[in-house]
């Protein structure tokens, strides 16, 4: 398994973004992005997407050159067409709009369609916390037909549908949580079917609604599991609506092609509190949770985005490593427009 720095993966990708016709800032931004999810260990929003918006691009669901337009605004919401841009120039965009309204009325919505895929949400609502805001992310969106099961049925309908939040703390790092409403990110799949490994039994069901413990079942007319059952499907369909129907973006069983309807939201915690009232009960709350006895096979209670940041520091100093199934996509797809690694 191939091991690169962040600077390595940064550089090629960008390099075959820019090969590709993108912009070199562009390239440059959403490489960046992808690399930032390897780098927090979140593979599955990480670089194995390269290959993925090549293809967008190909087809025409996503356009490089395209520039986001703000077309509903009253001070405190708005709504935005991404117009096909890379996700993560739409939602960058789209989460300062939130931001900078939500200095002025101390809440800032947005209401983003128009976009094929806005990456790791979670660095969308750390934005956020980082501008002294709480910040709450909601996508829906999928593949055509969607990829998660409904609560109590084997059909494959929705999206995986995930949600971020993140909070601001004064001297630690950002309490910030990222997850899919369904049992695992549909790319943890891929990831897995790539390095030919099992995949936890509840993660998937296949064709018949059986679980099963190969990821290739998923792709060959399987269905991912809400987590949580019914509580997970609820989240679902909550983001379904607010992300999804909210936004004018097609729902998971109506889509023509991949694409995502999201849903930002910044409050600013100082007006709501006084600032150090408020990084001080944020400080007692964490504190109390770390120091929480440890449960059975526990080591330690773990706050919301602490693996993250550990896994960042780590790969920082080790580098990123690439599974091989991976690479060579990436070295297909470099070869494809002249790029060498």
């Amino acid at each position: 398994m191939p091991t690169c720095s962040a600077e390595q993966l940064e550089a090629i990708g960008a390099r075959i973004f820019a090969a590709a016709g993108v912009t070199e800032p562009v390239a440059r931004r959403v490489s960046a992005s992808l690399v930032l999810s390897n780098l927090m260990g979140v593979d599955s929003h990480g670089v194995i997407r390269i290959p993925t918006y090549l293809n967008g691009i190909r087809n025409g669901t996503i356009d490089p050159g395209a520039r986001v337009e703000i077309v509903k605004d009253n001070g405190v919401a708005c709504v935005m067409d991404g117009h096909n841009a890379f996700g993560q120039i739409a939602a960058a965009e789209a989460m300062q709009c939130a931001i900078e309204r939500a200095r002025l009325h101390a809440v800032g919505v947005v209401s983003l369609h128009g976009v094929q895929h806005i990456g790791r949400l979670a660095e969308w609502t750390e934005m956020a916390a980082d501008a002294g805001m709480f910040g709450l992310v909601l996508a829906n969106g999928c593949t055509q037909g969607g990829l998660v099961a409904p609560y109590g049925s084997r059909q494959r309908l929705l999206g995986t549908n995930p949600i971020s939040y993140a909070a601001p703390r004064a001297q630690s790092p950002t309490l910030a949580a990222d997850f899919a409403t369904s049992a695992v990110a549909e790319g943890k799949v891929r990831s897995a079917r790539q390095q030919h490994k099992p995949i936890p039994a509840e993660w998937v069901m296949d064709s018949s609604g059986r679980s099963t413990t190969d990821p290739a079942d998923l792709y060959e007319g399987g269905a991912l599991r809400a987590f949580g059952g019914h509580k997970g499907y609820a989240l679902s369909l909550m983001v379904e609506i607010l992300a999804g129907v909210l936004s004018g973006t097609r729902t998971a069983p109506f889509y023509q092609s991949m694409q995502q309807g999201v849903l930002m939201l910044a409050l600013d915690v100082a007006y709501f509190r006084p600032a150090a009232e408020y990084h001080e009960a944020m400080d007692s709350l964490c504190a109390a949770v770390k120091a929480a006895a440890p449960a059975e096979g526990f080591s330690e209670v773990l706050l919301p985005g602490e693996v993250e940041a550990r896994c960042k520091a780590e790969r920082e100093r080790a580098g990123i490593p690439v599974p091989e199934g991976v690479w060579e996509q990436i070295g297909r797809a470099a070869a494809e427009f002249g790029v060498q690694l």
